[in-house]
Order: structure tokens, then sequence, then C-alpha cells
């Protein structure tokens, strides 16, 4: 390998000559393709030179973080399996060059080796190796003889690891990698840098840190030195009173100092959010005092962080309540408590919400998230968790500013009644709206385009939540009037006019139905003006700056309202609307050899919309209607997938195969003679890993043709399960999505195809086997879910008229392994959903019946049967039923003498 060549490109990455800069990327990222091994022990060696400037060693140190890592999931794991592949002798030299290029006076060094020492340490330890890495790195963040800077990287090399890492991976050195963070956090080190970074270090493995949460003396401590550290001053303005004498740093107004508060704060509202049931103690003494304090800041980045403090704690409450009322139902006593921290504090947190509702920024800010933003959400949290009781501290407010000479206090106090629609009794609220109705109404004529805009909001609202107050003949008639006046307006303005008139559409259908949701009106409220604001909303839809705020979204979306909601004598505008819709796609279609690659982004934004529309129409149309349309609508289909084939993509693939989908499950037996045709794009559509919605589209499609035509597309299933498999067994899923889906795709395929899936079922098992690992723990749920709700499927599918003992043979080498599924469900049954414990039941019900006593040994468990009386409380029928039947079968496996020991359980 060219030694010169890579370190040239190395010293060029710094050029200011923009050529040369992106010459030395292509040159480095040649040479480490080709010779991986050589180019990352040679870049090791440059980072590790002490004799080479600081700039090069940093250039160097990135460049071998790019080479064994990235952004893009697929490819970062196809780089760590790249740095597997180097030899060990190899590995352990560059790994010692990394730490020893650790030792650096230099910080910004420090970090980028820290780094590679992080991305080295993701790949190896989730693998078992390089175990001695963290116990390295905290020995050296407690050891007198470490200077600063090497302390700084240590702890900033944890945050890294801690970060990606799984519990799995890191969990033994919890208690060392706490000790680290705790001696860098502490108001005793001197160096500000330290601290923060062992504070970001913390906020990135507060999950770790349970069974030192669980002690008392430990819990103490550690809180306060989060508590301590969230006083660090602000660098903009003086240090605030401090509430608890026992947390005090002095004055210090520097950046740093502030990006350490702002890093302890969002390190409490983390704490909050893992370790609520251990927060009593420290609410009233600091932890309230903290972020009240933080809310009060001038600095936007401490104010975000208090309301998102209080935020946090409503969505605790909130889940908590839920968690109450199961338990009530189910006469039991709940598993965790609330402490009602949010009704408590209610009285100092919702003023200081009100406030900062005030602070809205003279410019549209746009998407940026600001306290005024955040505030308004706080509220509505607020509202939902301590209900009727928020009422009385909001409405004075409104009250008093609803018509303030201030547009900001006008906006304000829009925003706050807008806020506390939702939770609160709509009898308490009914008196309030109508009183405060015609103001905000009024208000979308304000001088002031953001008083319109959330004038508008407040409306939508109102139409979704006290609609009653909308629906008298006069009311319902000014408010159609002023929404279609508004939809020319700004388009943050029409965005929420375009959501008020889609509320408005479902609430007048729903009036119009009279409580008999199965029939569709002959007519409602809006008919009389149906088909001119549909026409409105399309022309908002193709507005130039429909792009902007969401409008084009909106506009769209009320479309869809308008369609799906619409009563019979608006049909034919409705027909009219199909027929426009595949027009347009049609037109866009037309135009797509002369687009420029600015408008073919523009136009597949359309696209994406429009076939969201025509979904909704589709659904609307009778089946003779439908016949009309289907060949047009499936050809605009065709030709978006062709596009996709072509590499010119509108980036509407997804929509088309959902759009299809749609048709097949209207049409039935007339789409079948289009699925030979629509292969070859589904089997493309399976080969996009990285563009899961494409995937999971395909997906979507391949069970619903399997589940409609069943055995007629048996010439078809080898290569759907082909594709199906390789999704499963191959591909890296960065999204989560594809999976679990094509997982489940595969049960799909076997309870359709019925007993000719026996050839496929030992492939299958052995491919849900070799994937069946316990991982992140969220992940893992999902993986878990799909597998044993594809082993339901491919069990039903064998079974067909009953269970030969060719087929139970094949069943019964995997028995074990889905009775291992069964109890991971059992041993996590808090955490794990409805679905996962029906499909467990599922097929514990069928293995009774399939193997009878042979089976008895392998499901008589004290904690099948907990999780089975679990499910036999759900909510769920589809969940109880499976329960209950699983209960039964097992039951007849016991003889008569030896059914007192679960009599319990079984009753």
């Amino acid at each position: 390998m060219a030694t010169m060549e890579l370190k040239n490109a190395v010293e060029n990455l710094l050029s200011p000559d923009a050529t040369a800069q992106k010459l030395a990327e292509q040159t480095l990222s040649t040479l480490i393709e080709r010779e991986f091994e050589p180019s990352v022990i040679q870049l090791s060696e440059i980072v590790k030179a002490r004799d080479a400037t600081g700039i090069l060693r940093q250039s160097a140190a990135l460049a071998f973080k790019n080479a064994i890592s990235s952004k893009d999931a697929t490819i970062k794991a196809q780089r760590q399996e790249a740095w597997m592949k180097v030899s060990v002798p190899a590995r352990t030299y560059v790994k010692q060059n990394i730490l020893e290029a650790l030792q650096t006076d230099d910080a910004l060094l420090g970090r980028s080796v820290a780094q590679c020492v992080a991305n080295i340490a993701l790949t190896e330890v989730a693998r078992g190796e390089w175990a001695e890495i963290i116990p390295q790195l905290t020995a050296n963040v407690g050891s007198l003889e470490s200077g600063s800077v090497l302390k700084q990287s240590c702890l900033e090399a944890i945050g890294y690891i801690c970060e990606e890492a799984s519990i799995q991976a890191v969990g033994q050195f919890s208690n060392a990698i706490l000790t680290a963070i705790v001696c860098g956090m502490r108001k005793e080190e001197p160096s500000l840098d330290i601290r923060l970074a062992a504070t970001s270090a913390l906020h990135n493995s507060i999950d770790f840190f349970k069974g030192n949460f669980e002690k008392e003396d430990e819990r103490n401590y550690i809180m306060t030195v989060v508590c301590e550290a969230t006083q660090a001053p602000d660098s903009r303005v003086p240090s605030l009173f401090l509430f608890c004498p026992t947390f005090h740093l002095g004055f210090n107004f520097n950046e740093l100092s502030l990006q350490l508060k702002i890093m302890a704060l969002q390190c409490v509202v983390k704490i909050i959010q893992y370790y609520y049931d251990f927060m009593q103690p420290y609410m009233q003494k600091a932890l309230f005092p903290i972020s009240y304090q933080a809310m009060s800041s001038d600095t936007a980045e401490v104010v975000l962080q208090g309301v998102e403090f209080w935020s946090t704690v409503c969505e605790a409450e909130i889940n908590l309540s839920y968690e109450e009322a199961e338990a009530r139902d189910e006469d039991r006593i709940p598993t965790h408590k609330s402490f009602k921290f949010v009704l408590e504090h209610l009285a100092y947190v919702a003023p200081s919400l009100l406030q900062l509702l005030t602070r809205q920024p003279d410019q549209d800010e746009g998407d940026d998230w600001v306290p005024s933003k955040a505030a308004s959400v706080c509220l509505m949290l607020i509202a939902q968790c301590v209900q009727d009781e928020v009422v009385p501290h909001v409405v004075p407010f409104v009250g008093t500013n609803i018509q303030n000479t201030d547009w900001h206090y006008r906006d304000a106090a829009c925003v706050a009644f807008g806020s506390i629609l939702e939770g609160p009794e709509p009898s308490r609220l009914k008196g309030m709206v109508d009183q405060a109705y015609d103001i905000i109404l009024a208000m979308m004529a304000d001088p002031s385009v953001a008083v319109r805009d959330s004038a508008a909001w407040v409306v939508q609202r109102i139409c979704q939540l006290v609609r009653e107050a909308v629906m008298t003949p006069e009311r319902f008639k000014n408010t159609v009037l002023i929404l279609r006046q508004n939809l020319a307006g700004a388009p943050r303005v029409a965005a929420n006019v375009s959501w008020a008139l889609g509320t408005l559409a479902q609430a007048s259908y729903e009036v119009a139905q009279q409580n008999n949701h199965n029939v569709i009106p002959e007519t409602y409220a809006l008919s009389p003006v149906f088909a001119e604001i549909v026409e409105q909303l399309f022309a908002t839809a193709f507005r130039p700056e429909s792009a902007q705020n969401n409008l084009r979204t909106a506009a769209f979306g009320a479309v869809g309202d308008f369609i799906s909601q619409s009563p019979n004598d608006c049909y034919l505008a409705v027909q009219k609307n199909t027929v426009q819709v595949l027009g347009q796609l049609q037109s866009i279609l037309e135009k797509e050899p002369t687009l420029s690659s600015h408008e073919r982004h523009q136009y597949g934004d359309y696209c994406q919309h429009l076939l969201g529309v025509l979904q909704t129409a589709l659904k609307r149309l009778t089946h003779s209607d439908l016949a009309h349309v289907a060949q047009n609508s499936i050809h605009v289909c065709y030709q978006l997938l062709e596009l996709h084939r072509l590499q010119r993509s509108f980036q509407a693939e997804p929509e088309a195969l959902l759009c299809l989908q749609v048709l097949l499950e209207l049409m039935a037996d007339d789409f079948f003679k289009y699925v030979e045709g629509l292969n070859p794009h589904i089997h493309l559509a399976l080969t996009c890993y990285s563009e899961h919605s494409i995937v999971n589209g395909a997906l979507s499609l391949v069970g619903e043709i399997c589940r409609n035509y069943e055995t007629r597309v048996i010439a078809f299933v080898p290569d759907y399960i082909d594709r199906v498999v390789r999704l499963i067994s191959q591909v890296n899923d960065p999204s989560g999505l594809v999976k679990p889906k094509a997982i489940q795709t595969l049960g799909d395929i076997a309870i359709s195809l019925g007993t000719q899936y026996y050839n496929y079922a030992v492939m299958s098992f052995e491919c849900l086997r070799s994937i069946a690992v316990p991982q992140d723990h969220d992940v893992w749920l999902d993986i878990l879910d799909a597998i044993l709700d594809a082993c339901v499927g491919i069990i039903n599918g064998l079974k067909g008229d009953g269970f030969t003992e060719t087929t139970k043979s094949v069943i019964r080498a995997y028995v074990h392994f889905i009775i291992g599924l069964i109890a991971h469900v059992a041993n996590d049954a808090s955490s794990v959903p409805d679905g996962t414990i029906s499909s467990s039941a599922a097929i514990i019900g069928e293995f009774c019946q399939m193997f009878k006593s042979d089976i008895a040994t392998l499901v008589e468990r004290d904690d099948f049967y907990a999780f089975l009386n679990k499910g036999k409380r759900s909510t769920n029928a589809k969940t109880k039923g499976f329960c209950n039947w699983a209960l039964k079968e097992m039951k007849k496996l016991k003889p008569a003498s030896s059914l007192g020991r679960n009599a319990a359980a079984t009753r």
C-alpha cells in the first residue's frame, strides 16, 4: 500500500481548496476499501504520532472513526464487520496506538481519539471482546496520576459508548461507570470540561443504573451531584437565588458553565422519566425549585429543560392514572403509585407556563422549538393529567388577556384556552367555550398573523373536542365562512384552517349519523358547500408556497377527510374528485421526462399526497364505479413503480404499493389478473433493504395477495418466500421495522397456503430460530412478538383439518425452541403487548391439543399460569379468549388427582 498516498490524503482533508479536499476524501475512501487492514493500521499510527501536528492527528482520528463506523446503520454494520475481519494482532496493535493517543494535553485531539475508542468498543464489546476497555477508561478517570485532558477524554469515550451500547453489553460495568461519572461531576472538580463530559456521560447511561437508584444512600449521592450541577451559573445572567442551600456553586460566566447547567437539567428530566418511583423525597426540596428556577431563566435553552421536566412528569402521571384505572377494573392494587406531583405544584407551574406563552418570537420561528411552544405542549399535558383542576388556573388569564392590546398576550390567551380543551369534562368546558367561541372566531381577522394562526388552531380543537359549541346553525355557517376566507391566508394560518375544515367535516358527518355509525347519512350540514370547499382545498394544496408550514399535507389531509366522511348527496362530487386526482397524477407522469431534480422532488411530493387521496376516494366508491377507474388507478401505480426500477423515482413507491393493496381488498377476485404483472415490482421492492417504507409496503401487499388468493398463487410463493427469508436472515434493520413485518408475512403466507406450506416449514422454523436472539429490549419485544405471530400462522397453516403424524413430527422438532420464546413472554409479561400474550396462549393451546400429555412437563409451569391468568383479565377480547382456551386445554392434561396444585390458577 502507498503509505505516503494515505498520509497525503489525510493532510489534504484539511485543505482550504474544496477540490483538493474532495479528491482527498475519494482517495482515502478508495484506499480503505481496497486495503482495509493496512489503512486502519497506518491511520492509528498517525493518530499516535507525537511529532505530527495536532490538526493532522485529529484528521487521522476522524478518518479512522469513519473507516469503522457510519451514521447510516447499514454502512455502519458493514464497516464493523470489516473491522472484525482484521487479524487479532493487527487489531491489538491499533487499539494500543489509539489508547496511547488518549494521553494528550490537546482536548480537541482527545475528543477525536475518544470517538475512535468508543467506536472500536461498540463493535467489539457487543461481540464479547475487548472487555477490559471500560475498566481501563474508568480507572483513568479515578486515577490521581491522570491529567485533566485524559480524564475528560475517557469520560467522553464512556459517554459515546453508553449512548449506543445495550445494557446487556456493558451492564456488568455499571458500578464502575457510575463511580467514574460521579467522580467527574462533583462540584469539587475544578475543571468544567471534566464536569461537562461526566454529566453528558451520565445522561447517556442513566438507564443502566436501576440497581443504584434502588439503594437510598447511592440514590441520595447521585441526586446531590446532579442537582449541584444544575446550579452551574447561566453564562448570560447571574445565578438566581438557590432554593436548597446544600446545592451551591460560585459564579462563573462562560459558555461551558451554561452547557453544564443544560446537560445537568437534561439528566434531571431523564431521571424523572426512568426513576419516578423514587423521586418523592427530592421533589419539594430540590426538583421543584430547580425546575421552577429553570423556567424563570432568561436563557431559552435552560427554560426548555425546565418545561420538559414538567412535561415528562405529566406523561408519567397520565400513564400511572391509566394503570390505576386498569387495576381498579381488575380489583387489584396498582404496581406503581402516582405522587400527584403535577397537582401538588400546579399553582406554581401553571402561572410560569402562562407567562412563557407570552414570549413568542416576533418572527415566525417555523419548526424551531421555542419556550412558548414547549409551554403550550406542557399545558396540554397538564390538562390531561389533572383534568378539571387546571381550569381555574388558566381561565382568569384567558379572560384578562384575550383582548389585550399587545398581540403577544392575545395570542398567549388564545393558545392557553386551546391547550386546556382536552382533559377537563366536556360539561365543564361547554359554557366556557360558548362564551369564548365568537371572540376566538373573530380573532381570525386579527392584525397579527400569529394570532390568526392560533385562533385557527383553537377552532380546530373546539370542532374536535367540544363540537356541540359549533354545530348551532348560525355559528356553524359563520365558522365555515370565516375558515374559507382564511384558506387564502399566510401558509401557517391556511394550514391550521385546513385541519379545522377537515375536523369540521368529521364532526358534521358524525352528527348526521345520529349514533348509527354503520350507516352513510343521506346529507349533512356541509352538503351545500361540499364541492366548493374541496376545490378550494385542492387549490390550496397546489399553492406555490404550499411546502411551507405543512400546508400541502394539511390541505390534502382535509380533502381526504371530506371524501371519507361524505354523505350520499355528495357522492357525485366524490366521483368527480376521483377522476380529478387520477388526471392530476397522469399529468405529472407525462411531465416526468422533462422535470429538473428540484421539480422532481416537488412533483414527487404531490404524487405521494394525491395517492393518499386516491386511496380514500377508492374506498368511498360503489363497486360498479370502482370498476370504471380501477384499471387507470393500477396503471398509475405501475408507472410510479416502473420509474423506481429505472432509477427515476418520485419517492412515492410506498403510497403506490398501499394504493394497490387497497384496490386488491376492494376488487377481490377482479384484481387477480394483475398479480403476475405486479410481481417484478414486488420482487424489486423486497430488495430495497435501506428503504423500510418500500419494503414494508411490498410485504403488506404480499400478505394481502396470499390471504386473498391462497393456493391460487402457489406458483408465486417460492419467490415470495425466498425474498422474505432473505429479509429476515440477512438484512441489517436500522429502522427496526422491516424484520418484524417480514417475520409476520412469513406467517401470513403459511396460513394462506395451509397444508401446502409443508415443504417450507423446516426452512421457516430454522430461519426464525436463527434470529431469535435477545437484544435491545424494545427491539427484542418486537422480534419476539413477530416470531410468535409467525409460529401461530405456520402451525395453523399446517394444521388444516387436523394434524397428521408427519406434520406433528416437523413441529415437534421445534417445540423446545418455541416454548423457550414463550418463557421470555412469561418472564416479561408486564412489558409485552396483548398481541404477544395472545399468540403465546394460542400456541400453548395448540400444543396441548396436538401432543396431549407429552407436552405437560413443558407447559405446566407457574410462570405460564401467571401470564395466562393475567391475559384472562385483559380488556382485549382476543387475548382473553385465547388465554381462557389455553388454560382449559392445560387443565385437560391433568389427571383428576393432580388438579390441586394449580387449582387457583385454573379457576
